[in-house]
């Protein structure tokens, strides 16, 4: 209980004081802007477990080597449990480190499923709903669009189904195919955001596709799936199933290797680079860069 109130605390002083001293850097010649790109962050309810320590390790480092980013993309699986806790351990962190970019949470299995052979998806939600809202994402569903710099990002999540089937309404998926033709209209490159990959989506799947094509037919500019879930760096880190159209299933911020893993991504005027980073060491994953121009 003591713990909890020195959490809850801390986080009122951080989200009061989160943008004071913040100071950004001037991003590289050409590039427009700038996203971090992560998934399974995996934050933990005890403030002073190892995870913990290695999840401020790595927010740290971004902070002090990636403060030119315009966003942070937090691919789902934001914590472990879906534990509120968890969540304010997180946001204390990204308050900390992070105060510059704007942040886009996502509503991953592990946010929704709570360790549970029956899930409390209505605490869930409340719990990521909040979540959003601390970070700047006033939000009634548990996905949502956002737009930073001009750039979309359409943020799926997960509604009900058990750990390994996802569900996502026929509502969700009228509305991707709505925002996202539009969002493609706008010749700027376009983030769809889902925390498992198409491989993992279930009865989802093979309509999420098909809108995917879809949009691609009429896009300017490239629609950038981005996915998580698989931790892990591999052959099916990235596909590109069509000129326009691309996956990019991102490995765990913590248990890839020693940790520290995601990706970059900058937009010039008529390009687009996905550059792979560990952000421990602030060096680029040899074999894990992509550029496109449009």
């Amino acid at each position: 209980m003591f713990a909890k109130l020195i959490a809850t605390f801390t986080l009122i002083f951080t989200l009061l004081f989160q943008n004071l001293g913040a100071q950004p850097v001037r991003p590289k010649e050409g590039v427009l802007f700038k996203a971090i790109l992560t998934a399974d962050i995996h934050a933990d309810a005890d403030f002073l477990r190892d995870r913990m320590n290695g999840m401020r390790e790595i927010f740290s480092a971004i902070g002090r080597t990636q403060n030119d980013a315009d966003a942070l993309v937090m691919a789902g699986d934001l914590t472990n449990s879906g534990d509120l806790r968890e969540y304010i351990n997180l946001q204390n962190c990204l308050n900390v480190y992070t105060r510059t970019c704007s942040r886009i949470p996502e509503f991953g299995n592990h946010d929704s499923w709570r360790h549970s052979d029956d899930p409390d998806f209505k605490t869930a939600e409340r719990y990521f709903k909040s979540f959003c809202l601390w970070n700047g994402v006033l939000t009634e569903k548990v996905y949502y669009e956002k737009t930073v710099k001009g750039v979309p990002f359409i943020v799926m999540g997960v509604e009900a189904g058990d750990f390994g089937d996802p569900y996502h309404s026929e509502a969700q998926l009228n509305w991707l195919r709505e925002r996202l033709a539009a969002a493609s209209a706008t010749g700027k490159p376009v983030f769809v955001i889902c925390h498992k990959p198409i491989s993992h989506l279930g009865d989802s799947a093979g309509e999420i596709g098909q809108i995917l094509l879809e949009a691609e037919k009429n896009a300017a500019a490239p629609i950038i799936m981005v996915s998580g879930h698989r931790h892990k760096l591999d052959d099916k880190t990235f596909a590109q199933p069509a000129e326009r159209l691309i996956y990019l299933n991102l490995p765990s911020l913590q248990y890839t290797g020693d940790g520290g893993l995601g990706f970059v991504a900058e937009v010039t005027e008529h390009g687009l680079s996905l550059t792979g980073m560990n952000f421990l060491t602030n060096t680029p994953l040899a074999g894990y860069a992509y550029h496109f121009t449009y």
